[in-house]
């Protein structure tokens, strides 16, 4: 067990905390600022996605956990979340463009 102490537990929980809390305003700054999509239309993807993120991420934790362990289902959810900035960095959408800066 990596943190065994509930103190060390919640620490660590905090500091994920604090590193994803500045991810929603921004994506939607850049959603915003996009030029090839109207703001409005880039606001309702962005919007649309995250409450899909939100309602089957919880059951889907679940699942997993009663599949194997809690402890698999939430490596399984950080691996998610490493394939997410793989993704973005490749998407062309969020790239910002140098001409307009």
């Amino acid at each position: 067990m990596a943190f065994p102490h509930f103190i060390t537990t919640i620490i660590a929980f905090m500091i994920i905390g604090f590193g994803t809390a500045g991810i929603v305003p921004t994506i939607y700054s850049v959603a915003g600022q996009h030029t090839k999509i109207p703001t409005s239309i880039a606001l309702t993807i962005v919007s649309s996605v995250s409450f899909v993120g939100f309602l089957m991420g919880p059951p889907l934790i679940g699942y997993i956990a009663s599949a194997t362990n809690l402890r698999y289902s939430y490596a399984l959810i950080g691996l998610f979340g490493i394939g997410i900035i793989v993704l973005a960095s490749v998407i062309k959408i969020f790239r910002v463009d140098k001409r307009r800066a």
